[in-house]
């Protein structure tokens, strides 16, 4: 016999219907209500993983702190917070495994941080495509710059003339790119390392103690700009694969090289330059408090009073998305293994 419902089943299924509805809804407000009261009364801390000393990532996470809580559900205050260490690891390993997975601490991140893993740094205890990124504000392009007293201010002055160049940490940009460039197109670099961060390098220079420093070329639309135009230092060399827009007549490293292979293994050291000055946090947030903080991320870089003080701080802005950030970490990352064992064996010729 076929069902026939009554009158009965039907308002009662209409009710329960109704019912799971309204549940579903008050659920989902709850949860939407919820998340944007998830900062309310909380701090986010800025890892900067670098000393307190003038510096791009210093720079980059003083932005953040003045900018981003307006961008957030609730407000909530920011500050930065120094954590140098291991040319930039010990902030990484941190945020990595120590760090609230509730959004409250967020970093500028180590821009060595993929090619770092990528090449099996010791004393790496992350996965950089596990990160939750939230965004890029800048490129960031390191480039190296000369005293005036060197032998040497161009490349092909540099493979006749050895320069001495402070490094910070015993690894990442400051040793990795003065080691390849002297196995890769024959320059003379000597290094000189263990400087506690770059700022403490440029010092150093000034003081003679060595006749080179890297920095980013950021800096040089401020900060460094003086020194730059009175002749006191002279850019040699951008470690990219693009020039900044400020030092057009600067060549990338890239250029340097003859033949393929070592464009291509300098092209993968320098993709660095591509994550810049990003921010991200420690793996294992919610969707809803990520997706807060890339929000928040996007009105922050729109924002005028941001942009005004990243002008008036010489700060460049040229940003990128969290998704699209992942997907050049994810790129770096996939680089083919030939490239990575040769990257190793010139950059271990200290």
């Amino acid at each position: 016999m076929a069902h026939v419902e009554t009158g009965l089943s039907v308002l009662k299924t209409s009710r329960a219907i109704a019912t799971s509805a309204f549940l579903a809804a008050a659920c989902s407000f709850a949860a939407t209500a919820n998340t944007q009261e998830h900062f309310s009364g909380k701090q986010i801390r800025v890892l900067v993983p670098a000393g307190s000393g003038a510096s791009g990532y210093g720079l980059y996470g003083q932005l953040a702190a003045s900018h981003l809580g307006r961008a957030i559900p609730g407000r909530p205050t920011v500050v930065i917070s120094y954590m140098p260490g291991a040319a930039g690891l010990v902030a990484m390993n941190y945020l990595y495994e120590v760090a609230p997975k509730d959004g409250t601490v967020i970093a500028v991140m180590n821009q060595d941080l993929v090619t770092d893993q990528a090449r099996g740094r010791p004393g790496i205890r992350y996965d950089a495509t596990r990160y939750n990124y939230i965004g890029r504000v800048t490129t960031n392009v390191p480039v190296h710059m000369v005293w005036h007293t060197a032998k040497a201010k161009t490349l092909a002055e540099l493979k006749r003339h050895e320069v001495v160049t402070g490094a910070v940490g015993s690894g990442g940009t400051h040793v990795d790119l003065p080691l390849a460039q002297n196995a890769l197109i024959g320059t003379k670099w000597k290094l000189v390392m263990g400087y506690p961060s770059g700022n403490d390098v440029r010092i150093a220079m000034e003081r003679g103690e060595v006749q080179a420093a890297i920095a980013p070329a950021t800096l040089f639309n401020s900060m460094l700009k003086p020194q730059l135009d009175d002749g006191t230092v002279s850019v040699m060399v951008q470690y990219a694969d693009f020039r900044h827009h400020a030092l057009q007549n600067v060549p990338s490293v890239v250029e340097a090289a003859d033949d393929t292979e070592a464009k291509d293994v300098l092209r993968f050291l320098v993709s660095l330059a591509t994550l810049g000055r990003s921010y991200a946090a420690p793996p294992g947030l919610p969707a809803e408090v990520i997706g807060i903080l890339r929000k928040a991320f996007h009105v922050m870089v729109a924002d005028p009073a941001f942009l005004a003080e990243a002008d008036k701080l010489g700060a460049d802005v040229v940003p990128l998305d969290g998704e699209g950030l992942f997907a050049h970490v994810k790129s770096v990352i996939a680089t083919p293994p030939a490239i990575i064992k040769r990257a190793n064996e010139v950059v271990a010729q200290k």
